[in-house]
């Protein structure tokens, strides 16, 4: 099947496109896609919404990206909201704000500094969250999985509480799992940390299970 033809497209202001086949993809300001879009690199300074699919290699954005399908990638970083009404499947996200999505969400390395908000399962080899808003996925699974607040926490704290800036999750199942401010229902791993102001419904280990003094572990299984 023969590569279609990419052209770069360069965007000033505010505007609409229909979508397509594109090398590189600039944006400053506010864009709308009715249809899919796929590039090899996406640059953001504004809003871009897009009525269907996102793909793109590298994505860097400043702003909020809206995207009414899936989400495929092998880079993403930047600061801002990435928003997906479908499938989440990015290599490495390196992320300081907000990541929702409808669906799962994969990765190989995702960061995040901010908050997380996944309907479905939140996969990652090396998995790093710190929170300063409330967080939700439906399921965590990964190798290294390390979920806390950030320490932005500290200066909100001066203009308002963060006692809602909580994890919430059914199951958070991985070999190394470190838990701060988390709620769930099942926690499995080979060695697991419960930390700070966790209120976790049952524990399953296999090597090594450490419990904060705060939290609150109703059941604890060893394997």
């Amino acid at each position: 099947m023969t590569e279609p033809i990419r052209n770069p497209l360069k965007v000033l202001g505010e505007t609409t496109s229909a979508g397509g086949f594109y090398q590189n993809v600039n944006i400053t300001g506010e864009c709308k896609f009715n249809g899919d879009v796929n590039c090899e690199k996406l640059r953001l300074t504004g809003e871009v919404k897009i009525a269907g699919n996102l793909i793109a290699k590298d994505m860097k954005i400043t702003g909020v990206c809206a995207v009414d399908g899936s989400l495929n990638g092998l880079s993403l970083q930047g600061r801002g909201e990435m928003k997906s009404k479908g499938r989440v499947r990015v290599d490495k996200i390196k992320l300081t704000g907000q990541l929702d999505a409808a669906g799962d969400c994969e990765a190989e390395e995702l960061h995040i500094t901010g908050a997380v908000n996944i309907d479905g399962l939140l996969s990652s080899d090396q998995l790093a969250i710190s929170m300063f808003g409330p967080s939700f996925a439906k399921e965590v699974g990964g190798s290294k999985i390390k979920i806390k607040r950030s320490k932005v926490g500290t200066l909100l704290r001066l203009m308002k509480s963060m006692d809602g800036v909580i994890f919430n999750a059914r199951l958070i199942e991985g070999d190394y799992i470190e838990l701060h401010y988390t709620k769930a229902s099942i926690v499995r791993g080979e060695n697991v940390i419960i930390g700070i102001d966790c209120e976790i419904e049952t524990v399953e280990y296999r090597d090594e299970l450490k419990i904060h003094k705060s939290a609150v572990v109703k059941n604890k299984v060893k394997l």
